[in-house]
Parts: structure tokens; C-alpha cells; sequence
């Protein structure tokens, strides 16, 4: 099961990509210079804002967002030691959008840009003010990677994301919602395997198993943008397994584009964060070959 890739896509990420992509390009094991680390650290704290929080779209003068804060949180994670006070400032952000129900939301302020970037369906997927199970993975993940230590507030998000699964496996984007969204599942599961949940626990395993299913689907549509969820599966149990995962990675690997970039179904044009988040699968996939 090799990563192999066609193209190098370093450049390609380190030329287009933002401070989240070069992040994943260096926690893919394409290490970054002291010289480009300190760059990186810089621009994270221009587009760090008062409340501690990265700004939406990693855009500086934008509100806050729970999803970049969480994602740029977890990708530093494991530079705790030389980032600690922007670290520090993050989590507090984090903490502060976590609801009475355990789950996390994005602010009012974000609507409009949500809006903007991606109209309905973006409102549908990711309403503001109302606790989004997806959302609260990402969080949820981010604050166990940085070591938080209130136990009462992660045991709070876990439960949310435990008792609020559907039948099908796969969980809904927020409480009350019929349909559920299989793109919402592998963020989960990466947050309960990080908050201790046992893989033998029977929403841990559910979970795992629509979204093996959902995965299987998409390889056999082409549609990459799903393997973002590859690494949320973990080390494969059967043959049946491996083939989804090594469908999958021949996904990814035939899809790249020339400039090392990967491109979006139905677009040409390479897309700077679906191709660090394919990298990044890629190459943490290693493991399993």
C-alpha cells in the first residue's frame, strides 16, 4: 500500500497554500526550516485576534472561527513547547464558544461569511449559534492534542458527540436535523479515539462502520475530496478494509495534478487546502503500507 505520489508538492503547497496548509505540509513529515517555522509562527499571529481565535478563512480582520482555530490548534499541537502563549490563547477561544449542551458553535458574526463562501449549503452544514457535531469534533480533537486539562468541559463534548449519533451510524450536523452527513463522522471519531473512547465502544464502532461504507462509495464515485476521512478509519481490521484504504490512497495518487496539487470533482484548478489534507492522509497512511 505505498504513498508514492506522482508529483512533488511541496512547493506547490509552500507557494499557494495558507498557514493551515503549510502546517499540514510540515505535520506530513516534510519538516519546515527554523527559519520557515518562525515565518509560519508570525503569520499565525496576524491572523490571531484578540479573543485568542483564528480569524474565518485564515483571513486577517475576519471574526473568529471554532474551524480554524481548532484545525490551526491541533496542527501546532505538536510544537507546545516553542508556541505555548499562542497555544494558550487559542484554547482559551475554544473554550469560550463551548455551549450548555456540551457541543461547540460559531458566533453570529460568522454568518454573514459563511453566507458568502458557501451559500445554503454551507448554512445548512454549518449553522452559527447552535452547537454543530462536526464542529465539536474538530474542537474536541484540538483541545486533547494541546493537553487541556478540564476534564468536566471534554467529558461534556464527548457525551454530546455520544448520545447524539444516528442509527445509520453516521451523525447529523446539528440536533434536530433528519438527515445525517457522513462527512461529519470522521471528524468524530478522530475526537473520541483523542478523548480515550475504546474501539470497542459501540458508537466508536457504528461510527466506523458507515463511514468504511460511505468511503467504499466514494472511491468507487472518484470523489476525493472524501479522503480527507481516510486516517479516521485507523490501522485496517480485514481484507475488506484494506481495500477500501487502498483504494483510496490509488485515488489520491491518480487524481494529483502536475503542479502537485489536487483539484476539486469537477474542477481542474488545484486547490491549496483539499491538497495539504491529501498530503497530509497520504503520507500518515504510511504506517498501514
Amino acid at each position: 500500500m505505498g504513498t508514492n505520489l506522482h508529483y512533488e508538492y511541496r512547493n506547490y503547497l509552500l507557494e499557494n497554500g495558507n498557514i493551515a496548509d503549510k502546517l499540514r505540509l510540515a505535520s506530513a513529515g516534510k519538516d519546515l526550516s527554523e527559519e520557515q517555522l518562525e515565518e509560519l509562527i508570525d503569520e499565525v499571529k496576524q491572523v490571531q485576534n484578540k479573543d485568542g481565535g483564528i480569524s474565518f478563512s485564515v483571513q486577517p480582520g475576519n471574526p473568529s472561527s471554532v474551524k480554524e482555530t481548532a484545525e490551526i490548534l491541533a496542527l501546532m499541537s505538536r510544537y507546545k513547547s516553542q508556541w505555548a502563549d499562542v497555544i494558550e490563547e487559542m484554547v482559551k477561544f475554544l473554550v469560550s464558544r463551548q455551549k450548555n449542551d456540551g457541543g461547540f458553535s460559531e458566533s453570529l458574526k460568522l454568518d454573514p461569511y459563511i453566507e458568502d463562501k458557501w451559500g445554503r449549503i454551507g448554512r445548512a452544514h454549518y449553522p452559527v449559534a447552535k452547537s454543530v457535531t462536526w464542529l465539536t469534533g474538530k474542537a474536541l480533537e484540538a483541545l486533547c492534542l494541546a493537553e487541556f486539562i478540564d476534564e468536566e468541559r471534554l467529558r461534556r463534548a464527548r457525551d454530546f458527540l455520544l448520545y447524539n449519533q444516528y442509527e445509520d451510524g453516521h451523525w447529523p450536523d446539528f440536533i434536530g436535523r433528519d438527515e445525517s452527513d457522513p462527512l461529519a463522522t470522521g471528524n468524530i471519531l478522530l475526537a473520541l479515539e483523542c478523548v480515550g473512547i475504546n474501539s470497542e465502544n459501540k458508537v466508536y464502532q457504528d461510527g466506523r462502520a458507515a463511514l468504511l461504507q460511505h468511503l467504499k462509495d466514494s472511491v468507487e464515485n472518484s470523489s476525493t475530496f472524501d479522503m480527507a476521512d481516510l486516517t479516521a478509519v485507523g490501522k485496517p481490521n480485514s481484507e475488506l478494509e484494506n481495500e477500501v484504504i487502498r483504494g483510496g490512497i490509488e485515488l489520491i495518487i491518480q487524481s494529483q495534478n502536475e503542479d502537485g496539487g489536487w483539484a476539486p470533482l469537477g474542477s481542474k484548478k488545484s486547490d491549496p487546502e483539499l491538497s495539504s489534507i491529501l498530503v497530509f492522509v497520504a503520507k500518515k497512511l504510511n504506517k498501514f503500507a
